[in-house]
């Protein structure tokens, strides 16, 4: 498969919200892949984009669908090929601990930001917090992989985007460690919109409210 900006955004997807393995079906092992993002929230952003990109990508037609219990939306299906190329990616199988933003994605501006928008576009978000009459802005993304908070960290400073990390709190009852990768102020949160270019409409409506909350001079 070529290395395309559309591919590198779909594996920041993967990454942020997908999971693979390889389960028995018919007393066959076969692998089995889903992406799958919050009920309400991502809903637009997996109807307008993911789904035809996916589909597209793979040559597979997927079945959107809500999944009240889990409070989800997104798709599953069995396809050996998926996983299997997503493995030759260096993508691992179960939980995400070990995880890094594959090299063939890391070598040029376009893929790199390409995929670095799949990830916030999962796995991110866009906070204001009021603040001396303003609204001051935070942009993070969330993830159990010490190694991908790092690589993230690194490469949106190469970038030019002011970019911090850190552990999380996660109190007695959470037994996973998180990591939090931050870039906060105005300046370089719309430095990030600029080059990553978010398409999960969730965070262009909030960015658009943080610019029209900026007195007109």
């Amino acid at each position: 498969m070529n290395i395309t900006p559309e591919l590198a955004e779909e594996t920041g997807w993967h990454i942020g919200d997908g999971s693979m393995n390889y389960y028995f079906q018919d007393n066959k092992k076969k692998g089995f892949y889903q992406l799958r993002g919050h009920i309400e929230d991502d809903k637009e952003h997996y109807l307008t984009r993911i789904k035809p990109i996916f589909e597209d990508l793979y040559n597979v037609k997927i079945n959107l669908r809500q999944m009240p219990v889990t409070r989800v939306f997104g798709f599953q299906l069995w396809n050996d090929s998926i996983v299997k190329f997503k493995e030759s990616l260096g993508l691992p199988l179960g939980k995400k601990f070990e995880l890094q933003i594959p090299p063939e994605f890391t070598k040029k501006m376009d893929l790199l930001t390409s995929c670095i928008r799949g990830i916030f576009d999962t796995d991110g978000g866009l906070y204001l917090e009021p603040k001396n009459h303003k609204l001051y802005p935070r942009v993070y993304i969330s993830t159990i992989s010490l190694n991908l908070c790092k690589e993230l960290t690194y490469f949106l400073n190469s970038l030019g985007i002011r970019t911090t990390n850190w552990k999380c709190n996660q109190g007695r009852l959470k037994k996973l460690d998180s990591y939090k990768v931050e870039t906060r102020g105005l300046e370089m949160v719309s430095k990030f919109f600029d080059l990553v270019k978010p398409k999960n409409s969730k965070h262009i409506l909030k960015y658009e409210n943080l610019l029209d909350s900026i007195p007109k001079t």
